[in-house]
């Protein structure tokens, strides 16, 4: 198989030492381009390492074929080396399980229909990865033929990725007046709204459209699409951590598009609001965490349908004008906060090391982040930007694969930029593995606390012991990130935080931050956005 692939010119092949690497690569890969990367291992234990990128590829909708050998039949059970049970080894979380046994001639108009149906299960309505485990018999080298033509080929077409079938638009046209209906009083004049966007919506464009229209607020993460400059609210964690702001901006209507955003105080906000919800499903995933009962409307091109249905000239009374201004005026008074202590802050700041990351990406890059702290600082203190694709392992919430994600999307030849925390960074060290060598535009923005800087601001900083605080979530690693690179021939560079990065070529940088300070400076930030909102 792996002959095969090498011997197409049209396919790029990578290889990636260690299972898990290859995995999220290829997840990171088929993330940027929305179309299925495949990935192939030996038999045994190497297919097991695949599972974490396969269960995020299932949870996020990302499509992925994947490949696993295996020893023929006649080996299975009766202690054969390499040799574990592969049949249906991911179970749930692939969208269709393909076993065709050993090749054989006679199967070989087979093949065309095995590739078309597991490419079709994997772009389909809910994207997703597929499991094609391949048994071989010795000899295990050989050279690829051809295939049998394709002429009177019995199967459908296959269908373009991310293109709704007329049914679904006629269902997003129904979805559409219902969702109105929740939106609009009686009068035709809009309800008090807001809108929060995550991954998965559709058309940004879209939703900023229906958002003037209504005169609401957005409260959209980077990887949305929706974090428009003078448009989106950069601060919603400031604003609704505050008490006063969170009773007094209580909405009518809440529209959920896409995933739910990192921000807890977002989730504590809808779970104790009475507003009626509306929730798209992305994919057919309903998107829930707080249990709060919301109406569910399909989300192919439900922005697209609701724009057109609404009148053009919808009027905004008084009461949702003063609503979309206060929110804009508050978020206001909450950046002057945060600049005004990120400024004068003379440690090496986390916060201000997703900004730098996200300010340094240029137009059409990528950038990459670590589940924990960073996607937060990210979302909480991230400037607003939409000229570029933001992408984080959040389907599992994982800290695995995070340098092969990004490694998978630098190679689509975007260039990319990965902000990642120690521990993350530990976690997929073998992706360092023959790194130097890629040729890609990658700038791996690593802040190192030494431990799990997270935590912090978990109730177990409290309530533990300092040794058993450190033993089981601290977890200081104490190793040299510097001498780890220089292993795999990698050089670092030490940086404070501030000042754009260059991303040309492969670099790491190195942010020494110390856990406690940044805890600190995290309720600095919060007490400062306090003062601003009381005194405004």
């Amino acid at each position: 198989m792996a002959l095969a692939l090498i011997a197409n010119n049209s396919i790029d092949v990578q290889v990636f030492l260690d299972e898990r690497s290859a995995a999220f690569a290829a997840l990171g890969h088929a993330l940027h381009t929305k179309s299925p990367a495949v990935v192939l291992c030996t038999s045994g234990t190497a297919a097991a390492h695949f599972h974490g990128a396969i269960i995020e590829a299932d949870l996020s909708c990302i499509p992925l074929l994947v490949c696993t050998a295996d020893r023929p039949p006649e080996l299975w059970d009766v202690g054969a080396p390499q040799t574990i049970n592969q049949t249906d080894l991911y179970g749930a979380t692939v969208r269709g399980f393909y076993q065709p046994g050993p090749p054989e001639d006679g199967d070989a108009t087979t093949w065309r229909s095995l590739a078309h149906d597991s490419y079709r299960d994997t772009i389909g309505h809910r994207p997703g990865p597929v499991h094609l485990n391949l048994s071989f018999r010795d000899p295990l080298v050989g050279l690829p033929r051809s295939l049998p033509s394709a002429k009177d080929a019995p199967w459908a077409p296959l269908p373009e990725p991310g293109r709704p079938s007329s049914s679904e638009i006629a269902v997003s046209g129904l979805a559409a007046s219902q969702l109105l209906a929740k939106c609009l009083n009686a009068d035709g004049t809009a309800r008090r709204g807001v809108i929060l966007a995550g991954r998965g919506q559709s058309r940004p464009e879209a939703v900023i459209e229906f958002a003037d229209k209504l005169g609401w607020p957005i409260l959209a993460d980077h990887r949305s699409g929706c974090r428009v400059p003078g448009r989106s609210i950069r601060h919603f964690d400031s604003l609704l951590r505050n008490p006063n702001f969170a009773r007094s901006h209580q909405p009518e209507v809440i529209v959920r598009l896409g995933e739910t955003l990192a921000s807890k105080a977002v989730s504590q906000w809808v779970g104790a609001t009475k507003a009626a919800i509306v929730s798209g499903v992305p994919w057919g995933r309903r998107i829930n965490p707080e249990a709060v009962a919301p109406a569910y409307l399909p989300e192919i091109n439900l922005m697209t349908a609701a724009n057109q249905a609404l009148r053009s000239n919808v009027i905004a009374s008084p009461e949702v004008i003063a609503w979309n201004d206060s929110w804009t005026r508050s978020d206001q008074l909450a950046n002057q906060a945060i600049r005004q202590i990120l400024e004068t802050s003379h440690q090496t700041s986390e916060p201000e090391i997703a900004r730098s990351c996200l300010h340094s990406v240029p137009p059409g890059g990528a950038l990459v982040v670590s589940s924990s702290m960073p996607v937060r600082d990210l979302e909480w203190y991230g400037e607003n930007r939409n000229d570029l694709a933001v992408y984080a392992n959040r389907g599992a919430n994982g800290i695995d694969g995070v340098i092969s994600t990004a490694i998978g999307i630098a190679l689509t030849g975007v260039p990319t930029i990965c902000l990642i925390g120690d521990v993350a960074f530990l976690h997929d060290s073998t992706a360092l593995i023959g790194l130097r060598d890629r040729q890609i535009d990658l700038t791996i923005a690593v802040t190192d606390n030494d431990g799990g800087g997270i935590f912090s601001f978990l109730p177990q900083k409290e309530l533990l012991e300092s040794d058993q605080y450190e033993q089981l979530f601290g977890t200081p690693h104490g190793t040299d990130l510097a001498e780890l690179l220089q292993a795999h021939g990698l050089q670092s560079f030490s940086w404070d935080g501030r000042g754009d990065l260059i991303v040309s070529g492969l670099r790491v940088m190195v942010a020494k931050s110390n856990r406690q300070t940044n805890q600190e400076l995290h309720e600095n930030l919060r007490a400062a956005v306090d003062q601003h909102l009381d005194a405004g």
